[in-house]
């Protein structure tokens, strides 16, 4: 179980931000979508392209400052869908391990919130060993009138969440609005990332 204390904030600088766009405009011009996915146009598919982007770079940076191997198994310059997981890392006897990063948005909620009433973005053909959810919430009406309104995915309000292994997530749903595959468990069920770190090497 996870609460707001156990999310990772991760700063991205300008050169890590300017990585993450190059890599997004080539995979937004040339990917092709899964089936399973609403029909999105070039900006909207930018945009999701970039948080996924941004998301997987916080997740290997954040692993790095801890000391951790980590590195990413997207080919940037592939025209298919990737393979469902993201990064590399090592387990304690050396094995490679493989976890997928998934990326969302929350227009209404705060963490607090997406932690209650949100799950992994995942379905169960994606599943890797480790499973990271990362996400990235607007503030359209915030409750403190001095706060500014957020109204687009920013690095200031996203973190790294939680995550789940493989054989944690055994029972499945759909999304209310969709056909897509989801956990029927809600991401405070996920572990806390600091676990991660005694897992890996």
């Amino acid at each position: 179980m996870i609460n707001v204390d156990d999310i990772i904030y991760v700063e991205i600088n300008k050169d890590e931000l300017n990585d993450c766009i190059e890599n997004a405009q080539k995979i937004s011009f040339s990917i092709e979508d899964r089936k399973d996915l609403h029909s999105r146009d070039i900006l909207e598919r930018f945009n999701n392209v970039l948080m996924g982007e941004v998301a997987e770079k916080m997740v290997i940076k954040w692993l790095k400052e801890n000391g951790k191997f980590a590195e990413s198994t997207v080919d940037k310059g592939s025209n298919s869908p990737d393979k469902g997981h993201d990064i590399l890392v090592k387990g304690l006897n050396q094995r490679d391990v493989y976890c997928s990063v998934k990326s969302s948005l929350s227009a209404l909620y705060d963490t607090q919130q997406i932690i209650k009433k949100f799950k992994l973005a995942t379905k169960e053909s994606e599943l890797s060993d480790i499973n990271i959810q990362v996400y990235f919430w607007l503030s359209i009406n915030p409750k403190n009138k001095k706060s500014n309104r957020i109204t687009v995915p920013s690095i200031a309000q996203s973190a790294i969440i939680g995550w789940f292994g493989k054989k944690d997530i055994n029972k499945f749903t759909t999304y209310n609005h969709e056909s897509r595959e989801v956990p029927s468990d809600a991401l405070e069920n996920a572990r806390p990332m600091k676990s991660l770190l005694n897992m890996i090497e």
